[in-house]
């Protein structure tokens, strides 16, 4: 997400540039490793994810109970650049870490990319499915196509996981409203809000590359008339009877007016915010409580918490 137009505006679970997912099939890459303790893998990636340059992973060693960190760039010039990163981010955090540099090989990444994503259920109703995977839908289950090796929103991310389940819930209530995706990154979000009966649905992105994205994975779900398009938070003018917020907790605070706008006064009217750390949880309902909302309910997926806001 392009974080220098007018305000620092940036969903989650989408794809870093220098991610596998954004390179070229025949890329080498340089690998920055470090050690960590285990409750400090979210905290280290949500620091690491504000420079878009780096594609920062995480894998964990039962044995030892720590976590090692992976930070990947395709240019060898920013090696140093990554270690600094790793550095400022663990600095922050009270912690000093020891880094490693390796150079892996060439391979496909879009093909390797493929055995870390398999059919999830997200929902009690929304499933999603890898395009090479094959899946046989239930009867009232919602799928959702995603190729990997166009985007990085494929679900996983515990923002995203919250934010399908409140819209599952929102359609069970009311599918005959619409719906507003703020920062829809891969459109995840909007392709299931349709398939879940919604209409009509929107989403927007500061970052043009994302919402062709976005349009991309509509045609795959083969989901039209959801109207992609490119906007700036603070410039965003549409109105919608369900608003999805999936940004960043302090741009929900200092935007929560603006946000706030956009929510319908209509019957069955919602708002859901995402992309909160727990502890970030309570000033951002305390936003919109001072503009009227009220909470319906709240959901905590590993350090994430996310909201159901009602005016």
């Amino acid at each position: 997400m392009d974080t220098r137009p007018d305000i620092a505006f940036t969903p989650m679970d989408t794809p870093a540039p220098g991610s596998p997912a954004a390179m070229r099939s025949d890329s080498p890459l340089w690998r920055v490793s470090a050690a960590i303790p285990e409750d400090m893998e979210e905290p280290i990636l949500e620091r690491l994810a504000e420079d878009e340059t780096l594609w920062p992973s995480t894998h964990h060693d039962a044995d030892s109970r720590r976590s090692v960190l992976n930070v990947y760039v395709e240019d060898p010039s920013r090696v140093d650049a990554a270690r600094e990163a790793v550095q400022r981010a663990a600095g922050a955090l009270g912690l000093s870490l020891e880094t490693t540099a390796s150079e892996l090989p060439a391979e496909n990444w879009r093909e390797s990319w493929r055995r870390f994503f398999h059919v999830t259920r997200v929902s009690p109703r929304v499933v999603i499915r890898p395009v090479w995977e094959p899946y046989d839908a239930r009867p009232g289950e919602v799928v959702v196509d995603m190729e990997p090796g166009m985007s990085f929103g494929t679900g996983s991310h515990g923002t995203t996981r919250a934010c399908l389940q409140f819209l599952d819930a929102l359609a069970l209530e009311n599918p005959s409203r619409s719906v507003l995706d703020m920062g829809c990154g891969s459109g995840i979000l909007s392709i299931a809000a349709q398939k879940l009966g919604f209409a009509p649905v929107a989403g927007f992105d500061n970052d043009p590359d994302a919402v062709g994205i976005a349009r991309e994975n509509a045609r795959l779900n083969n989901a039209p008339g959801i109207d992609f398009f490119t906007a700036d938070l603070t410039r965003a003018d549409r109105r919608a009877d369900v608003v999805v917020a999936n940004i960043l907790a302090p741009v929900l605070v200092e935007h929560a007016a603006r946000i706030a706008q956009s929510v319908a006064r209509s019957p069955g009217a919602a708002l859901v915010v995402s992309g909160i750390l727990d502890e970030q949880y309570p000033a951002v309902l305390a936003a919109f409580q001072t503009l009227g909302f009220r909470e319906r309910g709240s959901r905590l997926i590993d350090i994430w918490r996310s909201g159901w806001l009602a005016p």
